[in-house]
């Protein structure tokens, strides 16, 4: 798999001008950094069989959040804060719904997305702003060492989702719970605290993300978010999370979210309409998911077969 990866890299670096010449490689990790942090929070949600389509609307709210209050006077650091804890309690309150109320994930999420992207629009009279102060903006745009700061937060967003998954008894409980959670509720384990902390944590998550690329772009629209979305959960689709729940890695969907990068900025240098490469994505999306169940299939039929 990496071997054939690294020869479709190549070949469309061959294919592609200027794909690969490193400017253009820094400013797709820089991109991508904004899918990445949202796939390592999407994982999560992934695993324990749940969804997140919130996102196209935090993506928007918590940045216009931090974006108003930096605008009125509040220092940076307050308001990001403030934007940071708005995607935490919207999280918690999917959470809250869905394990305490038992609102289907899908249903919960939609709503709250929406409701987070009207008030984003409310917010501002529907108006994008900007502006920010260059402490905020260099955040997205400044460089450590020759590195984006970007990078350096999708690095940090990765090593902190590894290592909750793999290496504490919060993430075996995430996996177990994806897995058959009722062997979990037999062991006495509180699987509603699972689910809140995996949709705060995604809620958080998402925030961030909001707050790198509203500091990237020097603005804040209330719609900014809704491309966003399909592209987090592509990348944990392509990185192997398994929809069915109980499977995923962090570092395989963010690896995921870096294709997605490179795929959209391989679409932008052949001159692909935006709209035709949400059609492509999404393709993209159904065959993979439609793969994987295949692959899913022929191992249980496999597995049967040996007993």
């Amino acid at each position: 798999m990496a071997a054939a990866a690294l020869a479709a890299f190549a070949a469309v670096g061959s294919l592609v001008p200027h794909f690969l010449a490193l400017p253009n490689l820094l400013n797709v990790v820089r991109q991508s950094s904004i899918i990445a942090v949202c796939a390592v929070g999407m994982t999560s949600v992934i695993v324990i069989k749940g969804i997140d389509l919130s996102y196209s609307g935090l993506l928007a709210f918590c940045p216009m959040i931090a974006g108003l209050m930096m605008l009125g006077g509040v220092g940076v650091a307050p308001s990001l804060a403030a934007g940071a804890a708005a995607g935490v309690l919207m999280g918690l309150f999917n959470g809250f719904m869905v394990a305490q109320l038992a609102v289907p994930a899908f249903i919960t999420t939609l709503v709250v997305g929406q409701i987070c992207e009207g008030l984003a629009l409310l917010m501002n009279g529907g108006r994008s702003i900007g502006g920010f102060p260059d402490s905020y903006v260099f955040i997205g745009n400044g460089a450590l060492l020759g590195v984006p700061i970007s990078d350096y937060l999708m690095v940090a967003f990765l090593l902190v989702g590894f290592f909750v998954q793999r290496k504490t008894p919060l993430g075996n409980h995430i996996f177990a719970f994806g897995g058959n959670d009722g062997v979990l509720r037999q062991e006495g384990v509180d699987v509603k605290r699972v689910q809140l902390f995996v949709y705060g944590f995604s809620g958080f998550c998402v925030a961030v993300a909001g707050l790198l690329l509203s500091a990237q772009l020097d603005t804040v629209h209330p719609t900014q978010g809704d491309a966003y979305q399909l592209d987090a959960i592509a990348a944990c689709i392509i990185g192997g999370v398994d929809m069915a729940g109980g499977s995923g890695s962090v570092p395989l969907a963010v690896v995921g979210a870096l294709v997605i990068g490179c795929l959209r900025n391989v679409l932008d240098l052949l001159g692909v309409h935006p709209f035709m490469q949400n059609v492509l994505v999404g393709t993209i999306i159904i065959v993979i998911v439609f793969m994987s169940g295949q692959v899913r299939r022929r191992n249980a039929m496999a597995t049967r077969g040996t007993l």
